[in-house]
């Protein structure tokens, strides 16, 4: 390829760059679970989203839709249909991409029927179907959309690390409950102690106060006989102070 060109085609995708937001490049990216640092570059980002093989594009945003068309060379825009935007980017799929995803259907829908057989299930102890077979069929077809997005080893990958995910979140919800109950325990035992401190003291004050009293009514009754005493003792030094002259005797 001629230099100019080159150089036309690296200021094309740098204007591109420019021009598409950066949050529809990371819905692109959180679309494919493609493992980037969020304060990546748009040039970093388009670098990923070249190696993403994905085709499920029902899921992604129309934001996305169309800044993943745009950088693959397909014309879009925000005011296109998301349905119009999906068939332009299947039909550049092109055939093989086509053939592998039917490849990966064949393979998906026979490990799902295998991990979902009714012969591994332990016939020790009989169990019946549930009730609403919903939640098996979606978990057959997350199975299989998986092993058809991302191969047979990381369909099985997501399974387990779902399931692990799973597992975790139930253990953690059962800490959850434990601390929960011990933290309730632990108030109740703190409100039995409060209560019974608070009965204590009530109890002192209640018993200071009733000596108090006992001792300013003593106070008071010692002070009531002792100003009798006082009143009475003053009449009676008086009396002795102030007694009768002896009678002269008579002369011989």
């Amino acid at each position: 390829m001629p230099p100019d060109d080159i150089v036309r085609r690296v200021r094309s995708r740098q204007e591109l760059l420019i021009e598409l937001e950066h949050d529809a490049l990371l819905d692109i990216i959180i679309w494919s679970r493609w493992p980037v640092r969020k304060s990546a570059s748009k040039e970093e980002l388009a670098r990923e989203i070249a190696r993403i093989d994905q085709t499920n594009y029902d899921s992604l945003p129309k934001r996305g839709l169309v800044a993943l068309a745009r950088l693959r060379g397909i014309s879009a825009h925000e005011s296109d249909n998301a349905e119009d935007v999906i068939r332009r980017l299947r039909k550049a799929d092109g055939p093989w991409s086509r053939l592998r995803r039917k490849r990966r259907s064949v393979v998906a829908s026979f490990v799902s029927k295998l991990v979902d057989r009714p012969d591994n299930v332990d016939t020790s102890d009989y169990q019946f179907l549930p009730e609403d077979r919903t939640d098996a069929a979606s978990a057959r077809e997350s199975l299989k959309n998986q092993i058809e997005e991302h191969g047979l080893v990381g369909g099985l990958a997501n399974r387990i690390r779902g399931a692990a995910d799973d597992y975790v979140r139930i253990k953690l919800d059962e800490i959850e409950h434990r601390i929960d109950s011990k933290l309730d325990e632990i108030d109740r035992r703190l409100g039995e102690w409060r209560d019974r401190e608070v009965a204590n003291r009530l109890k002192i004050l209640r018993i200071t106060l009733i000596f108090t009293v006992v001792v300013a009514v003593l106070s008071l009754g010692y002070n009531v006989i002792k100003k009798n005493v006082d009143v009475e003792s003053p009449a009676k030094t008086e009396q002795s102070t102030v007694s009768p002259s002896p009678s002269p005797s008579p002369l011989p």
